[in-house]
């Protein structure tokens, strides 16, 4: 019995995403109001995969918190298939140092998510 070969799939990234598995937040909507915990499932400079609920829809365009870089990504939403999300980066914001308004609840979800930064902030 022989074996077929490994389909030579092209990979059409920009560059190449790093598996992890990283807590996130997508958020959206009026004050980022609407929102739904999710898995980083994937990372690169340029867009990530996430993992969350297919029950949960997705808008085309949303935020990304991703807590342990401690950056909230603006993202437009690529793909979408079962539990899965492919999105790209439109910018970053470290939530250390940003003071841009239309943040604000998002900076406050994660100070209250931090183990031990609610106190310190």
């Amino acid at each position: 019995m022989t074996s077929k070969p490994a389909p030579n799939y092209m990979e059409r990234r920009a560059e190449p995403r790093v598996s992890v598995s990283a807590p996130g937040r997508v958020m959206h909507g009026e004050r980022m109001g609407i929102w739904a915990d999710c898995i980083i499932k994937d990372l690169s400079a340029s867009g990530a995969k996430v993992e969350l609920s297919h029950f949960y829809r997705l808008p085309p365009r949303f935020i990304l918190l991703h807590f342990q870089e401690n950056a909230a990504y603006e993202v437009v939403l690529k793909w979408r298939r079962g539990d899965l999300a492919g999105m790209a980066f439109e910018r970053r914001h470290d939530l250390t140092a940003t003071d841009d308004p239309r943040l604000a609840p998002v900076v406050e979800a994660w100070r209250a998510l931090q183990p031990g930064l609610a106190k310190r902030g």
